[in-house]
């Protein structure tokens, strides 16, 4: 009788999970599509085919965050569906203790932790590097494509391109901004028309102009109408490498687009201190890195965290009503999330271990959902 029991609760709730996490999946991708890639779309820059081909890039990238929230919907969905019909009642009345009821739960929560570790660790950042790397070759491809008309151009960082109309690779009444890593002007450049190409060999886009003028700032202070400088000059020519506009190998690339042996590889040179930095900033370094593997591994974690407490939750809210547990499973999620937040503000000081209290709230939520499922098990 408890194996057939246990069949019948794993089984409703993998099917609830793995549905939750599906719809989960495809609003985070949608979110991200809408955010990044839409655009591109609409202006014609990537073409469906690409644009499908990115979104199925996104899914790994999204997975972290929608497993916890997708088992977390499932347990309190199926949970609240069996105590709301008398299922779990008469279940506690034949003898089988809550924990029993909730093996089955928990053997899901583990695997799902698995999987969502080794996505966070190593598909994820996969997924980070090949997304940057697919724009990278859809500009190889045609760099005009993303040069719209009577558009700002802001998809090179650190530059900002308009230009009023376009025969062929010649743009005309073409204007640049250079931008800071602090998102101020430091120089702006205007030509009455100019040529952009890619260049093969030095894996760049080269643009060329016709007589300009050009604003330059000091690098004192950018903001300061002081120190503009304007200067005019003939043909000339400036290339932006590909290589550093979408996070290549040869640039150092984020933390989160590491996997954990790159991460492991990292903390190792700055303990080594091969560039010679001094203690503090080496010290925030490494605990920079540290941080990033732990909240790797806190949000794979974080499955098996809002797993313990859906599970007293679901039993407890005794509601067959999908909406509200749906309710429930965004309020707990968001209030996860918001912790998880609050700790990562803490990164810059590492005297307060931030890659330690990144744990607080699988601590936090673990500890509560294991006394609440200790307290409805006694009653």
């Amino acid at each position: 009788m408890p194996i057939l029991l246990h069949r019948y609760i794993f089984r409703s709730v993998l099917v609830a999970t793995v549905m939750a996490v599906a719809m989960f999946v495809f609003v985070l991708v949608a979110g991200n599509a809408i955010k990044e890639v839409l655009g591109l779309l609409a202006s014609g820059r990537v073409s469906w085919g690409q644009f499908f081909y990115i979104m199925m890039i996104l899914i790994p990238r999204v997975i972290p965050y929608a497993f916890p929230l997708g088992i977390l919907t499932g347990v309190l969905l199926v949970l609240g569906r069996l105590s709301a019909q008398g299922e779990i009642l008469a279940m506690k009345a034949a003898g089988i203790s809550l924990y029993r009821i909730a093996a089955p739960i928990f053997l899901i929560a583990i695997g799902g932790t698995v999987f969502a570790v080794a996505i966070a660790f190593y598909y994820a950042p996969m997924a980070d590097t090949l997304y940057k790397r697919t724009l990278a070759n859809i500009v190889r491809e045609d760099p005009l494509r993303f040069f719209q008309t009577r558009t700002f151009v802001k998809e090179f960082p650190g530059f900002v391109f308009y230009f009023d109309s376009r025969d062929g690779p010649t743009v005309h009444n073409l204007r640049v901004w250079v931008i800071d890593e602090s998102n101020r002007m430091t120089r702006y450049l205007q030509s009455d028309s100019g040529v952009i190409t890619f260049d093969a060999e030095t894996d760049s886009i080269k643009l060329t102009v016709d007589a300009a003028a050009a604003e330059n700032r000091s690098g004192s202070d950018v903001e300061d109408a002081g120190g503009l400088h304007t200067v005019t000059f003939g043909d000339s020519s400036f290339s932006i490498p590909l290589d550093g506009l979408f996070g290549s190998s040869n640039q150092e690339r984020k933390l989160s687009y590491l996997n954990l042996n790159e991460l492991l590889g990292k903390r190792q040179q700055y303990l080594d201190n091969t560039e010679g930095l001094p203690a503090e900033e080496q010290a925030s370094l490494v605990n920079k890195v540290q941080t990033a593997i732990q909240k790797k591994a806190a949000m794979g974690v974080a499955v098996l965290s809002l797993c313990a407490i859906a599970i007293p939750l679901g039993i407890k809210a005794s509601r067959s009503e999908t909406y509200a547990n749906l309710a429930i499973a965004l309020g707990l999620a968001l209030t996860y999330f918001f912790l998880l937040v609050i700790v990562s503000w803490l990164e810059k000081k590492p005297e307060l271990r931030p890659d330690l209290l990144i744990w607080l709230p699988n601590l936090l939520y673990q500890g509560l959902g294991f006394y609440l499922l200790n307290r409805v098990n006694k009653h």
